[in-house]
């Protein structure tokens, strides 16, 4: 036992020494962390409240309380907005109180006092921060720091927004009373009497479109289910409005086109919640995706077949008006097109503060790849080259609207993170148009071409043009019809 005993004491006094340096060093941390000590409480209308919730442009006064704080402290009450994003989400009057104007309420028993105080906050930017509050020597050296407080500021109503999207629903009426004008329905019936076309743009919008979509989430916003839940609903959502102006503009089948537009958003009440309840909750758990928008869906099926209508109803009572009208369809669509790509993003400008390369990349791969592979999957059924523009820009152009309804109602219980999340859907729609207009101009360029080259062969022009204007008009020198007749009645002409 002896040879031990100097063992045990080195064990014992080393444990101390281990002990008191660990209670230093914890101490020293705690030193210059600054330890959050301050207990905190905030009130709103008199009532206790854990999350402060604000809209943009909305002010609230909030009244708060210091527990437990020392007597006889001296200095200011700081309150500092603390957020992740570098945004500036709140306005905060004001941010620092001297502890000489608040109230002070003793408590005898343990000789420490309750600090209360106001201040006003206003939401400036939607998104999710912090209050918290710290406690300066009134020289900024802070002394003791509150746990923060979470904030959410929601998207507030604004004219833009809705001056917006009632223009929207006006030119997308005119233009679908033009459209009607133009379609014919002998090609719509042969279309549906055999489908090949329109089960091609079928198969690549509800199946390619959501798995390529889902495979794209999981490689971007693995680590934000947000972002990934709005690029898979984006993917599973119909072909938009627009492809049906791109389509005729890019001189596609403009008749193919409506029709897959139709059976897409008639389908959409069947694909979309099939795939959300496969898919969605291994995204995003905590959603809510047992009330989709079907009403939503209904009236884009409306406002599809009614406009429509009443242009297939010109047509048949009025050939003239409906020549008019078929003509306006081009200006029309590319007014419609310039006005999304100017004022949307101008409507939308605020979502752009939340864009970063993985958003971008995003907006990019969904539609660009669905471009391709409608391309790809309808020249390989052999269809011809109108059709497979149709069912190409079919597959590409989604219905963003519509997967911007689903996220504001399925993430309605963390707002405003639907409200955030918009920048996919947003995001989508912005880089969509890229190679359409690409594609548009090229087309453009090359039309110019082959006019120039038809009035060329029509009258060519060389320096052998000045010789014969030169010389009297007759048989061998004429360039009109005239010469044609005059070669074969050369004797009667010149008689």
């Amino acid at each position: 036992m002896c040879p031990l005993y100097p063992v045990h004491l080195v064990l014992l006094y080393g444990s101390l020494v281990v002990c008191v340096w660990a209670a230093g060093l914890g101490t020293l941390v705690n030193a210059a962390t600054n330890v959050l000590t301050l207990k905190l409480r905030l009130q709103l209308d008199n009532l206790s409240i854990s999350t402060l919730d604000l809209q943009e442009g909305e002010e609230k006064q909030v009244t708060f309380y210091v527990d437990d704080l020392p007597p006889h402290v001296l200095g200011d009450i700081i309150i500092q907005d603390e957020n992740v994003d570098h945004l500036d989400h709140l306005k905060i009057s004001p941010n620092k109180i001297p502890l000489e104007s608040t109230f002070r309420e003793e408590a005898y028993d343990s000789g420490n006092s309750s600090v209360k105080g106001s201040f006003n906050v206003t939401g400036k930017f939607l998104g999710f921060t912090k209050i918290k509050l710290v406690l300066s020597d009134g020289n900024d050296e802070e002394l003791l720091i509150s746990e923060p407080v979470n904030v959410k500021v929601q998207r507030g109503q604004r004219v833009l927004d809705k001056i917006f999207i009632h223009v929207v629903i006006a030119m997308v009426i005119v233009a679908y009373i033009n459209m009607g004008c133009a379609l014919d329905l002998k090609v719509i019936k042969e279309t549906l009497r055999r489908p090949v076309a329109p089960a091609i743009g079928l198969f690549s919008q509800y199946l390619f479109m959501p798995l390529i979509s889902y495979a794209i989430g999981y490689g971007l916003f693995y680590d934000s289910p947000e972002m990934w839940l709005g690029l898979f609903l984006t993917g599973c959502s119909p072909g938009g409005g627009g492809s049906n102006m791109w389509t005729y503009l890019l001189g596609g089948s403009l008749d193919l086109s409506v029709t897959m537009t139709f059976i897409s958003t008639v389908g959409a009440f069947a694909a979309l919640p099939l795939w959300v309840y496969a898919l969605a909750r291994t995204i995003f758990q905590g959603g809510h995706f047992s009330k989709l928008p079907y009403k939503n869906i209904a009236f884009l099926v409306v406002g599809l077949l009614l406009p429509l209508s009443i242009g297939l109803l010109i047509k048949w009572r009025s050939q003239r008006v409906a020549v008019v009208l078929k003509r306006l369809l081009k200006p029309v669509s590319i007014i419609f097109i310039i006005f999304i790509m100017t004022f949307g993003i101008y409507a939308n400008f605020y979502i752009f503060a939340f864009f970063d390369w993985r958003v971008a990349l995003a907006g990019m791969l969904l539609p660009w790849l669905g471009f391709i592979f409608g391309a790809v999957a309808s020249l390989l059924c052999r269809r011809n080259l109108e059709e497979s523009i149709a069912i190409s820009i079919e597959t590409g152009v989604q219905n963003t609207g519509l997967s911007i309804g689903i996220l504001k109602v399925a993430l309605k219980d963390y707002a405003p993170l639907g409200d955030i999340t918009m920048v996919i859907p947003i995001a989508v729609a912005t880089m969509t148009p890229i190679p359409l207009t690409i594609a548009y101009i090229i087309k453009r360029i090359q039309d110019c071409r082959k006019r120039h080259r038809k009035l060329e062969l029509k009258c060519p022009y060389d320096d052998e043009d000045d010789i014969k204007n030169d010389m009297p008009l007759s048989a061998s020198t004429s360039c009109t019809p005239l010469h044609k007749d005059a070669n074969d009645n050369s004797k009667i002409v010149l008689a």
